[in-house]
C-alpha cells in the first residue's frame, strides 16, 4: 500500500436555507413557508412544464421546479429554521424570453410570483434547444447532406456537447480553422502540432467544413427546429437542486458561466471551470466528487446537501504535483474508491481518512474510466488492455485481460451481483464480461439487429477498411457505431445495462446468458447520447443524455421512458449515481462545476401541497 500525502482544503460555506423537498400528504402544516405561483404567456394562456428556479440571495445554491398543466408551480416548503430571506426568481421555457424577478419570503408566510413569458425572434430559440433538437434540424433529406450530417455526429460530438459546435457561425474557412485544431484535440484541449493527427477527422475536414458553412454560415438561414413538448406528468413533479463548486476551492471562485440562463448558450468550460466528472454519494446524503481536469485545489469534492459546504481533498505525488481522479464507487458499507495517479484510492466519508492502493509494478495500472463495487466487496476498475479486480480483503490486485487488444482501451467498468467484472471497449463496439471463477473473458458484441445502414460511398467504405474500421480494431468515429461507452449492473438482479453512445440505445445483457436486447430511447430524443447507466433498488435503469442536459429512467417491466429536463443547459453529463438511501439521484455538470440532485414528488403529494397552500389561484401578473 503506497500513501501519497492527502490534504484536506479549508471548508467553503457556500449558503443553507434549502427548500425541503418530501411532502407526507395532510402532514404539511397550513400556512407553511413556501413560494408559489403561475406562468402564463403573452396571450394570458397557462404554460405547463415551464422551468421556474428560485436563488437565496448570496447563495450558491438554486432549487428548480416545473408547472403542472395549469400552468402553476409550487416549491416545497422552507425547513426551519431557514425560512426567511430574500430569492432570485426566473422561469424559462425554449422558445421565450426568462421572466425574472425577486421575492422576500417571510417567516411562516407563503410568497407569490406570477410570470409572464415573451415569445424570442426566431433566430435567438437556436441557442436553447437541446443536443437532439439542433441534430435534427441539420439538413439530412438529400443524400449527401445525409452522408456529412452522420459524419458530423461522430466526428464532433464524442468530448462535447453538440450546441458547443453549432452555436456560432462561420464561413468555410473559418470552420476548417476550427477543424483543424481538433485534428490534435484531447478531450482537455490541444495537444500540439506535433501530435498525430485523428484519421478521419483529416479525411472529411474538407467536406465537413464546406457542410458546416452551408449549415452555420454567416449568411445561412434559421435552422427550422421542432421543439420537443415541455415536461408533463412525473417528468414535471421532480425538484432538482443545483450545488455550485468553486472552480478552485480555496480562492472561492464561481464558474464564469453556469448554463442557467438558456439564451446564453453552451458554456465551453474555459476561464479556469470544468472538471468535475463523477459522484457518489455516502450514507449521509453527502456527494462526493471527482475532478479530471489537474486543479491546483483539489482531486476530490465533498457537498454537504443539507447546507452547501464545500471541502476540497487534495492528494498530491510523491514529486508534490496534484492529482486528477476520474471515476468513484461505493461500496456496500458507503466506503468511496477511486482512481488516482494509477492508484486506486479508498476513502471512509465517516472518518475522511485515505488509503492508497497500486497495482503490483508491470501490471496495468488504473486508467480515466469507472470504479465499481461488487456487493462482496470487491472492486473493479478500468484498465489498459483489459480490467483490474482489487480485493480488500488481501489487499491484492488481479488482471483481466481483453479478448481482442485492438487499441487496448477500456473506459467503462462495473461489477455484478455475483462478484464478476464487466467493461466496455468504447472504440470497438464490444462489452467484455470476465467470470472470476473461471477466469475467462468473454466479449459481447453490440450489434442491434435492427441497425440502420448508414449512408457511406464506396470510397467512405474503402478508407474505413483500410484503417480498420470495419473490422472494429480499434478505430472511432465511424458511422453506424453503437459506442458502447459506460455501464452498470442490477444489484439485486441479473442484468448488466450498457449506455450506447453513438447508438442511442441501453443493451440490456443477461449476466448467465449473455443475450443481449436493446431498448431505444424513446421520441422525440431519439438521437439523443447516452452516456452512462445506474440501476437502483427498484430495478429502474437511468441514464444521462449529455448533449441533452437531461436524465431518462427506464422501467424494464413496461418499457417506459420518463425523461427529466436539467434546469440548466451545456452542463455536459458524464456520470449518474443513484442514493437508495433517499431515493434520489445525482448527476455532476462537468463545464459548470455543479452537481445536480433530483428528487421525485408523487401526484399525492403535490396535491397535499397544493391544499395545505390554499392553491395558487388568481392573482396580479408580474
Amino acid at each position: 500500500m503506497s500513501k501519497p500525502r492527502v490534504a484536506l482544503l479549508a471548508g467553503v460555506v457556500v449558503g443553507v436555507g434549502l427548500f425541503g423537498v418530501f411532502v407526507k400528504g395532510a402532514d404539511v402544516r397550513s400556512g407553511a413557508a413556501m413560494l408559489k405561483g403561475t406562468v402564463k404567456s403573452a396571450n394570458g394562456e397557462a404554460m405547463a412544464g415551464v422551468t421556474v428556479s428560485a436563488r437565496p440571495d448570496g447563495r450558491t445554491f438554486t432549487k428548480s421546479v416545473f408547472t403542472d398543466e395549469r400552468g402553476e408551480f409550487y416549491f416545497p416548503p422552507l425547513e426551519p429554521p431557514f425560512e426567511a430571506g430574500s430569492y432570485q426568481v426566473w422561469a424559462q421555457a425554449v422558445g421565450f424570453a426568462a421572466s425574472r424577478g425577486a421575492e422576500t419570503i417571510q417567516a411562516g408566510s407563503s410568497a407569490r410570483h406570477d410570470f409572464v413569458l415573451n415569445t424570442l425572434p426566431e433566430q435567438d430559440v437556436f441557442l436553447q434547444l437541446s443536443g437532439s433538437e439542433m441534430l435534427d434540424a441539420m439538413p439530412g433529406q438529400t443524400r449527401e447532406d445525409a452522408r456529412m450530417k452522420e459524419i458530423f455526429r461522430v466526428n464532433c460530438t464524442e468530448c462535447h456537447q453538440i450546441g458547443l459546435v453549432l452555436q456560432n457561425r462561420f464561413d468555410e474557412q473559418g470552420w476548417l480553422a476550427i477543424i483543424e485544431v481538433m485534428e490534435r484535440a484531447s478531450y482537455h484541449g490541444w495537444t500540439g502540432p506535433r501530435t498525430p493527427p485523428r484519421n478521419t477527422i483529416t479525411y472529411y475536414k474538407q467536406e465537413l467544413a464546406q457542410y458546416l458553412a452551408k449549415v452555420r454560415g454567416p449568411q445561412s438561414p434559421p435552422l427550422k427546429a421542432k421543439l420537443h413538448p415541455r415536461p408533463t406528468g412525473d417528468a414535471a413533479r421532480v425538484v432538482i437542486t443545483e450545488y455550485d463548486i468553486p472552480t478552485a476551492v480555496g480562492k472561492r471562485e464561481l464558474a464564469v458561466m453556469n448554463g442557467s440562463e438558456w439564451s446564453e448558450g453552451i458554456l465551453s468550460g474555459l476561464h479556469g471551470q470544468g472538471g468535475i466528472h463523477d459522484v457518489q454519494v455516502d450514507n449521509d446524503g453527502n456527494a462526493w466528487l471527482t475532478d479530471s481536469v489537474i486543479n491546483s485545489e483539489r482531486t476530490l469534492v465533498k457537498v454537504d446537501s443539507k447546507t452547501g459546504n464545500v471541502r476540497g481533498f487534495k492528494v498530491t505525488a510523491p514529486n508534490g504535483s496534484v492529482q486528477t481522479s476520474h471515476g468513484i464507487g461505493r461500496d456496500a458499507n458507503g466506503v468511496m474508491w477511486f482512481d488516482t495517479g494509477g492508484e486506486l484510492g479508498r476513502v471512509d466519508p465517516a472518518t475522511e481518512t485515505f488509503e492508497f492502493y497500486r497495482p503490483p509494478f508491470g501490471s496495468p495500472t488504473t486508467t480515466s474510466g469507472q470504479v465499481d463495487a461488487a456487493p462482496d466487496g470487491r472492486i473493479w476498475m478500468s484498465a489498459r488492455r483489459g480490467a483490474l479486480m482489487f480485493d480488500p480483503n488481501t489487499k491484492k490486485f488481479r488482471f483481466f485481460q481483453d479478448k481482442t487488444i485492438g487499441d487496448g482501451q477500456t473506459y467503462g467498468a462495473a461489477a455484478d451481483v455475483n462478484g464478476n467484472g464487466w467493461w466496455t471497449q468504447f472504440n470497438m463496439d464490444n462489452v467484455v464480461h470476465a467470470d472470476v471463477a473461471s477466469g475467462q473473458t468473454y466479449e459481447i458484441p453490440m450489434r442491434p439487429p435492427d441497425r440502420a445502414e448508414v449512408v457511406m460511398t464506396p470510397a467512405d467504405r474503402e478508407f474505413y477498411y483500410n484503417i480498420g474500421g470495419d473490422r472494429f480494431s480499434g478505430t472511432f468515429a465511424r458511422p453506424g457505431s453503437q459506442a458502447p461507452r459506460r455501464l452498470s449492473t442490477d444489484k439485486n438482479g441479473q442484468a448488466a445495462w450498457v449506455a450506447n453512445w453513438w447508438g442511442s440505445n441501453l443493451a440490456r445483457i443477461d449476466l448467465k446468458t449473455r443475450k443481449v436486447t436493446y431498448y431505444k430511447l424513446p421520441a422525440p430524443i431519439t438521437t439523443a447520447n447516452p452516456y452512462n447507466t445506474v440501476v437502483d433498488k427498484n430495478h429502474m435503469v437511468w441514464t444521462n443524455l449529455m448533449s441533452d442536459d437531461a436524465v431518462a429512467k427506464l422501467d424494464p417491466k413496461t418499457e417506459q421512458w420518463t425523461v427529466y429536463k436539467l434546469p440548466s443547459i451545456g452542463a455536459e453529463l458524464r456520470h449518474i449515481t443513484v442514493d437508495d438511501i433517499r431515493g434520489d439521484v445525482w448527476v455532476p455538470y462537468r463545464e459548470a462545476d455543479r452537481a445536480a440532485r433530483l428528487q421525485f414528488r408523487t401526484s399525492a403529494q403535490l396535491a397535499a401541497l397544493k391544499t395545505a397552500s390554499g392553491g395558487a389561484g388568481v392573482a396580479g401578473q408580474r
